[in-house]
C-alpha cells in the first residue's frame, strides 16, 4: 500500500505532538514548582487536555512524577522532624527519669528526717536527765564548799589560838 500525503502529514504531527509532550513532561519534572496536572502539561505543550488522555503514557508519566514528589516530600519531612511518637516516648523518657530523681531526693531528706528525729527525740530524753545530774553537781558543789568553809574556819580558830 502506498503512502498518502495526509498519512505522512498525520504522522509528522503525531511526532511533533509527542515531542511537545515530551519536552513538556521533562519541564515539569525538572521544576517542582509546575503542578503535575493535565491541565499543565496540555497548556505547556499546546495541546488539548483529551490529546494526552487518549494517550496513555503521559498519564503514567504524570503519575510517576507526582509519586517522586510525594516521597521526596516524605523523605525530608522524616528528615526533618522527628516522629510523633518518638517525641513522645522521649518526653515520657525523661518524666520517667526526673520521677526517678525527685523519688530518691524523698528517700534521702526521709531518711535524713528519721535521723533527726531521732536525735531530737534524745536530745529531749538526755536534756532532762542531765538537768538533773547537774542540780545534783551544783548540790553537791555547794556541799563541798560548805565542808570547805567549815574547814577553812576551823583551821583559823587553830591557828589563832
Amino acid at each position: 500500500m502506498t503512502e498518502l500525503p495526509f498519512d505522512q502529514r498525520n504522522q509528522e504531527d503525531f511526532e511533533d505532538v509527542t515531542e511537545r509532550i515530551n519536552e513538556a513532561l521533562l519541564e515539569i519534572a525538572s521544576d517542582s514548582k509546575v503542578k503535575a496536572t493535565i491541565t499543565e502539561l496540555a497548556k505547556r505543550a499546546k495541546v488539548h487536555r483529551n490529546t494526552i488522555r487518549n494517550r496513555e503514557w503521559p498519564l503514567d508519566r504524570l503519575n510517576a512524577i507526582k509519586l517522586d514528589r510525594k516521597s521526596a516530600v516524605e523523605k525530608r519531612a522524616d528528615q526533618n522532624e522527628p516522629k510523633p511518637v518518638d517525641v513522645l516516648a522521649e518526653r515520657l523518657e525523661k518524666s520517667h527519669q526526673e520521677i526517678l530523681y525527685w523519688y530518691k531526693e524523698y528517700k534521702g531528706m526521709k531518711g535524713m528526717y528519721e535521723g533527726a528525729s531521732e536525735s531530737v527525740t534524745f536530745l529531749a530524753k538526755s536534756k532532762e536527765s542531765l538537768k538533773a545530774k547537774v542540780k545534783t553537781l551544783e548540790q553537791e558543789l555547794q556541799n563541798l564548799r560548805d565542808e570547805y568553809e567549815r574547814v577553812r574556819d576551823l583551821l583559823n580558830t587553830v591557828r589563832e589560838k
